[in-house]
């Protein structure tokens, strides 16, 4: 319904307190009675805020009940253009944007502008203060309003935020191309439809030029149109005092940075100051445009690599220590992370839904292992960040498990022997090393060294597993040690006890039974979910009061629940005491971030039980992506065959 036909048909209800019938109504506006049904419908979700009502009684018609005041709010609401239907998010980012062109708004204007109440602005204020402003104190009240106050330094990042969530809501996905983020921004901001592709052009060639990822260019791309936005309407970064060496962080950048202002400068026939020239520096150090080896504390940061590495290898019971690749790909991750964080710039992940969907347990464990990275930023790194680090993980684990030492045994001078070592080379993978030896040298090799043994003798040997074969073997038989194979070298497998790290004698894993607690309950919040479960620790001393903050500061940074129903919240190790793990079920879904959930596992776990955290959460991350798997657990299960199962060992 248009905004001419909503003036119409509302006039016509306001005119009078009688009822209307449906013919009289298209009539007077010219349409089908079905389409005056289907108007009256989108009318009644209009006023569905308001303390307006539309009765519908059958054989006398339609009527508006609500004070004559209200009626006409709602008629000057939408003559003069407003939509009193947006959804919450909508309206939230028009009140973000009204911020960040730096008006003031009031509570009772916003209300009458959007046609709904106080309190939901109140609401709406809120939010943006929680989920925009990460909980930063940026806005400024008094009795004429409230504004947002910032310094150049904090506000256009806050508008690159702004760009890229609207962009997220509006395609479903982050800007990921450079090409259709540009449109959208022509359509978004004023004044920039020629500066785009000058900037998409200057972005590209120094993408290409230093090799920068795709996300690192997208990122760079929204730096430098909001950058010059703002030139545009007047907005420089002030300046400092000192020397530009004293300020620049990196002068072999600096020079980049200077010659790339130059040709916009050029280009646009805008002026660009030198704290503008620092500032872009800055973006391009924090996307990715650094020489690592040029750091004078490289040093330094290959000591925090490898420390890191050692944490996760420990985790996953991989050593990852000798993979270059990782080791690189961290290190020129890192550095730029770090300068991103200390200077408030923040690097959206494109994937970070189906990472923490599909990778769930690796992001985890990986959010565990970057604990002593933020004590040593002395910040809390965002989850897009973590979820990058974690793409490196992954990739080494598949890298190294990919290559497995196969041996296969035969019986001693059989004449096939050739003939079966050629049969399994052509039928299973490649990518794996084989050996084979006759049954006689069984005695002679370590064993430890071998990660699966394929034999066409008996065999009494636990590990490694032994999957029997025919002298001979069909192609069914083949198929069927491929299938096994790709069985055993899953994930699951690794981290289900067959490696020293990961031995049921662990004492974790002998006490995991009585460190579990499970509570069904009836709780109506996230905040009353998480102190159930968290104020009995810290009543039998397991946790320390300061726990309970870092959990509720974890979960304000990004929301530990799942599409499932279930969320996995967690806090601060060095305030746990005692490792645990404490189950709520609750009797109906609450909200939880953008999800709903009924069942909540605190994952507790002490500095030194974090090696070992893989032994507690296993069995938890094989049920937590199916929601029926959720069900059958958790709600049609007993506490004592849940308890049963996630301390499987017992």
């Amino acid at each position: 319904m248009t905004i001419k036909n909503k003036q119409k048909l509302l006039g016509l209800m306001i005119e009078t307190e009688e009822f209307r019938s449906a013919a009289f109504l298209a009539e007077r506006l010219g349409v089908s009675a079905r389409t005056i049904h289907a108007y009256l419908d989108e009318l009644d979700d209009l006023i569905q805020n308001t303390s307006l009502v539309l009765e519908r009684r059958p054989g006398a018609g339609i009527r508006l009940i609500g004070s004559h005041s209200d009626k006409l709010s709602c008629l000057t609401a939408i003559s003069r253009g407003t939509r009193i239907d947006l959804d919450p998010a909508d309206r939230q980012f028009e009140i973000i944007r009204t911020l960040l062109e730096g008006k003031r708004v009031s509570y009772h204007e916003l209300a009458e502008h959007y046609f709904v109440s106080r309190a939901t602005i109140v609401k709406d204020i809120r939010q943006i203060r929680q989920d925009f402003l990460q909980g930063e104190d940026l806005l400024s009240s008094n009795n004429d309003g409230t504004i947002l106050s910032t310094d150049e330094r904090t506000h256009q990042p806050l508008w690159g935020k702004y760009l890229s969530l609207k962009y997220e809501n509006h395609f479903g996905h982050p800007p990921i191309s450079l090409r259709s983020y540009g449109s959208f921004i022509k359509d978004e901001l004023n004044g920039l439809h020629e500066y785009i592709e000058i900037i998409q052009n200057e972005v590209e060639q120094i993408g290409t030029a230093y090799q920068l990822a795709d996300y690192y260019r997208v990122k760079l791309f929204e730096n430098l149109v909001v950058l010059m936005y703002r030139i545009i309407l007047g907005h420089h970064h002030k300046e400092s005092s000192g020397y530009i060496f004293e300020r620049v962080t990196s002068l072999d950048t600096y020079y980049i940075a200077n010659d790339l202002a130059a040709r916009l400068e050029q280009q646009t026939k805008e002026c660009l100051t030198t704290e503008d020239r620092i500032y872009i520096n800055d973006c391009l150090i924090a996307n990715g445009l650094k020489n690592i080896h040029s750091i004078d504390t490289h040093s330094y940061y290959q000591t925090l690599v490898s420390e890191l590495v050692s944490k996760v290898s420990g985790m996953i019971n991989e050593d990852l220590s000798e993979d270059e690749q990782l080791l690189n790909g961290l290190l020129h991750h890192i550095i730029p992370m770090f300068f991103r964080l200390k200077n408030g710039i923040a690097l959206q992940n494109p994937y970070i839904r189906e990472i923490k969907k599909q990778y769930s347990m690796m992001f985890h464990l990986t959010w565990y292992a970057v604990l002593d990275l933020e004590r040593e930023l002395g910040r809390r790194i965002p989850e897009d960040e973590i979820a990058f680090l974690m793409i490196h993980f992954q990739s080494a684990l598949e890298r190294k498990r990919d290559i497995r030492k196969i041996l296969i045994i035969s019986q001693t001078g059989l004449l096939t022997t050739e003939i079966l070592e050629r049969r399994i080379k052509q039928f299973l993978p490649s990518v794996h090393i084989y050996e084979v030896i006759a049954e006689d040298q069984i005695g002679k090799m370590d064993l430890k060294k071998v990660d699966l043994i394929i034999s066409t003798v008996p065999l009494s040997i636990d590990d490694p597993p032994v999957i029997p074969l025919s002298s001979i073997p069909t192609d069914a038989e083949l198929r069927d040690v491929m299938n096994k194979m790709t069985k055993l070298f899953s994930s699951s497998y690794i981290l289900s006890g067959r490696h020293e790290g990961l031995s049921q004698d662990h004492p974790l894993v002998d006490s995991l039974s009585r460190r579990l607690s499970i509570t069904r309950g009836h709780v109506l919040s996230m905040e009353d979910a998480i102190r159930t479960l968290t104020d009995p620790l810290v009543e039998t001393g397991k946790v320390t009061d300061a726990y309970i903050k870092s959990v509720f500061d974890r979960e304000e940074m990004s929301s530990t629940a799942f599409e499932t129903g279930i969320a996995i919240p967690h806090g601060d190790p060095s305030f746990v005491k005692e490792t645990q793990l404490s189950v709520l079920i609750n009797d109906r879904k609450i909200n939880w971030g953008n999800d709903r959930v009924d069942v909540i596992v605190l994952v507790s776990v002490t500095r030194e039980d974090i090696q070992h955290v893989s032994l507690i959460i296993e069995q938890l991350y094989a049920v937590m992506e199916s929601r029926t798997d959720i069900e059958k657990l958790f709600h049609n299960q007993s506490d004592q065959d849940i308890s049963r199962y996630l301390a499987h060992y017992h």
